[in-house]
């Protein structure tokens, strides 16, 4: 394919076209929302509108992805390159399962209002946008786009006093965070004279950053440290995740995860590549703080959901671990990680939507004791869940924590390696008895599990999802090569040991 000017028009319509098509799709839901919007099969047709209008956008990926699109000359506004598709394909898929799981799960809670399903798809474009941006313009405009319309689904919930106090949390701390991240970009450019990552990234040739650069990189951090959940600016994410509906706390856990993080990575391999001495001990810091933090809050939790939520604080330390090396290897232990954590994760909270009721804030423990005797699938697609992100060999969680740990060694940087190791074995302690709930111990009555049966859509979502875990776990070669191939397209390094062996 021939390399796209994203300057000239129809260049830049082409190299846009899955985010445009979603817009459309998005637009379409609306306009069907306008005609029919009273009915549970209203709601129900909006959600099947929605979940097909991604396919166009992601047809448009694929083509893109597969005919080798390029940016002709340097990089403008938006990035042709691998990583971005890798994360449209990421985000797609989250935003499709999020959908699935949200069909049974609203009808069931009452939650009838379709225009729930344009607000997933308009939060989608803008994860799209941040992902891909080749400006820090760009990327602030994807984070608005995105974050409005999740403040809005957080709080969904009209009749629930604690989605409406997660709307509020997210929305005041998400103003404080995109304030830090507006001035972050105003000093950069105050340093630099650019917006453009790859502008910034020449006309900072390190190693040493002005103090300008270093104060906006700083705050750069910080913004992004808010939408990601790193410790410390974790604070909103308990009571947020705990309070929204459930496939909207899956939804934020994954796909704002990933596209904060799948941005983040773009700032610091672009803009910042020479003055990894500036950067590093920060990221460092934001990752040792949530993997020690994190696992060690979540062992005192009994609600599930609120387990769920710090474990997310947890996977941003080692996501964020996966990122320091700054490397080719680093990058791709990152899309592996994240294309685990976001697999798993949505299965997780599929799962949970349907063990409680009224938002599954009082699923315990005890709500699951005896699942297996009751509902032998469910259990054993938790376990796997639980085994996962636990990073237990034959799952993806595994590869993703050894690609990551690989990344970490061929950078000698053991103090990393050494608190990843000893978190994952202190989160056994909150995984492991989730599975010997569901297997080991009785049910607390002869029906405590009748009604924990999984809508058609959600089922074939939860099956999928738990059977790529364990699929790519146990033949991960392709996934490895893939992502090594893909983060070859933003850093160049020759040093990628792993290359080698999956081949």
């Amino acid at each position: 394919m021939r390399p796209l000017d994203v300057r000239v028009p129809l260049d830049a319509t082409i190299a846009l076209l899955p985010e445009i098509l979603l817009c459309a799709g998005a637009m379409a839901v609306l306009l069907l929302n306008a005609w029919r919007h009273r009915t549970a099969a209203d709601s129900r047709l909006a959600g099947w509108v929605a979940f097909w209008s991604l396919v166009p956008s992601a047809l448009a990926t694929g083509l893109l992805w597969a005919a080798g699109a390029h940016a002709a000359g340097t990089p403008f506004m938006v990035a042709v390159d691998g990583l971005r598709f890798a994360s449209l394909a990421v985000i797609l898929i989250i935003t499709g399962a999020t959908i699935l799981l949200s069909l049974g799960y609203l009808e069931r809670e009452r939650l009838l209002a379709p225009e729930y399903y344009a607000l997933v798809l308009f939060a989608a474009a803008g994860m799209m946008f941040l992902a891909g941006a080749e400006d820090l313009i760009v990327l602030f405009l994807g984070l608005e786009v995105m974050s409005i319309s999740v403040y809005v689904l957080a709080g969904f919930n009209r009749g629930s006093v604690f989605s409406a106090e997660a709307a509020l949390k997210y929305f005041l701390i998400g103003a404080f965070a995109s304030a830090f991240l507006l001035y972050g970009i105003a000093l950069v450019w105050g340093a630099t004279g650019a917006t453009s990552l790859a502008e910034i990234g020449r006309r900072l040739p390190g190693p040493e950053l002005p103090l300008l650069g270093k104060l906006g990189l700083a705050l750069l951090l910080i913004g992004l440290g808010f939408k990601i959940a790193a410790v410390p600016f974790h604070m909103w994410a308990p009571d947020v995740y705990d309070g929204s509906p459930t496939p909207i706390t899956g939804f934020m856990a994954t796909g704002v995860k990933a596209a904060g993080f799948l941005a983040l990575a773009r700032v610091l391999a672009e803009a910042f590549p020479h003055t990894a001495g500036s950067w590093q001990p920060a990221v460092a810091g934001l990752a040792i703080a949530s993997m020690l933090l994190g696992n060690l809050v979540a062992l005192a939790q009994r609600s599930l959901k609120r387990m769920l939520a710090y474990s997310s604080i947890a996977h941003a330390g080692y996501l964020l671990a996966a990122l320091w090396p700054g490397t080719q290897l680093g990058l791709s232990a990152t899309l592996v990680y994240l294309a685990g954590y976001a697999l798993t994760t949505l299965a997780a909270f599929g799962i949970l939507a349907v063990l409680g009721r009224g938002g599954e804030r009082d699923v315990t423990l005890d709500s699951i004791a005896g699942l297996a005797r009751r509902r032998p699938g469910l259990a054993l697609a938790l376990a796997v869940c639980m085994l996962s992100l636990l990073g237990f060999p034959g799952t993806l969680g595994f590869v993703g924590k050894w690609a990551i740990l690989a990344g970490l060694v061929q950078q000698r940087q053991l103090v990393l390696c050494v608190v990843l190791v000893v978190t994952t074995l202190i989160s056994a302690g909150y995984y492991l008895p989730v599975v010997m709930a569901a297997y080991m111990r009785e049910p607390l009555a002869a029906d405590a599990h009748d009604a924990a049966t999984l809508s058609r859509p959600a089922l074939v979502t939860t099956v999928l999802a738990v059977g790529l875990v364990l699929l790519l776990g146990i033949l991960p070669s392709g996934a490895l090569a893939s992502a090594l191939q893909t983060a070859a397209t933003v850093v160049q390094d020759a040093s990628a040991p792993l290359a080698g062996s999956v081949k």
